[in-house]
């Protein structure tokens, strides 16, 4: 089928799976992200599903996080003519399944000494962006990563991310974030290096209200303003996985954990320097950098 965006999730249970048409660039791509941490930061990871329909591959992504260590693995496989739910891989190197279940999605992967088993639940209704196919969700995940033969347990905010379009992972880069804040207040945001010529978008979500859509974003190495709050991060893990265009063209993708420092600008601080109450937030959430090789 082929639709603008995500319907709004039916009660109890998860958001359908949208699929789409493909266009005729032989770039264009659909695909899925679930992002979860641990509300304390202990534990975490992610999983995608990427389809290449016109190339005729499919990319499966799996990375646990534990403490400082983050380990996982990234097939690429052919694609199918059935791109539909459940999405599973059987492979030696790793195994996957990603389907509706539990009033959210279930999502279960495993390789070597690394595995995730959880369930992933929408807590906000899908957000559309104002420019280009694609849309965000705000959630929450229970259940349990593993890494090198220990279980940790995972409860906490997940991100879930679904786009389609054309996309050349080795032309622009781009920085993206999503976490929640201590006051519950949820963040998205996505910032292109296209010299302004593409506006940014993401949301700020403050319990009880809609998401505001944010139209100032600026990147920094270690930070983000949106919307006159600047997001000052601290990773935890991460991983970087290098992608390899058809043509040879590489880019590296780093995705971390990472603990949220939120202030609100001006900077609200005493004479003697120290911040009033209510003028910093903390949280945790995750970030990423693609970076294409010139």
């Amino acid at each position: 089928m082929d639709l603008d965006r995500d319907a709004a999730p039916p009660a109890g249970g998860a958001t359908p799976a949208r699929l789409h048409q493909p266009g005729t660039d032989r770039l264009w791509g659909e695909s899925w992200y679930f992002d979860f941490a641990a509300a304390d930061g202990t534990a975490g990871g992610f999983v995608r599903v990427g389809d290449y329909p016109l190339l005729g591959r499919r990319w499966y992504w799996a990375y646990v996080v534990a403490g400082d260590r983050a380990t996982g693995y990234a097939l690429e496989v052919p694609l199918t003519d059935d791109r539909d739910l459940p999405w599973t891989a059987d492979d030696p190197a790793l195994r996957f399944r990603v389907e509706p279940g539990d009033g959210g999605w279930r999502l279960t992967a495993g390789g070597d000494g690394f595995g995730l088993d959880l369930t992933w639940r929408e807590q906000a209704p899908p957000y559309g962006y104002a420019r280009g196919s694609r849309m965000e969700q705000s959630g929450w995940a229970v259940g349990e990563v593993a890494l090198g033969g220990a279980a940790f347990p995972v409860e906490g905010p997940g991100q879930r991310d679904h786009s389609w379009g054309v996309r050349d992972w080795w032309r622009i880069g781009w920085t993206w974030c999503a976490g929640r804040l201590s006051d519950g207040t949820r963040f998205q945001a996505t910032h292109l290096d296209a010299r302004g010529r593409i506006p940014p978008d993401g949301y700020l979500l403050t319990p009880g209200d809609s998401p505001q859509p944010v139209d100032d974003v600026a990147a920094g190495a270690d930070s983000l303003r949106m919307n006159g709050t600047v997001l000052e991060f601290s990773d935890i893990a991460h991983v970087t996985i290098e992608l390899r265009a058809p043509d040879g063209r590489l880019s590296r993708l780093r995705r971390a954990m990472t603990r949220v420092r939120a202030v609100t600008e001006p900077a609200v601080t005493e004479p003697a320097g120290r911040e009033r109450d209510g003028a910093v937030r903390h949280g945790i959430g995750w970030r990423e950098r693609n970076v294409p090789q010139r």
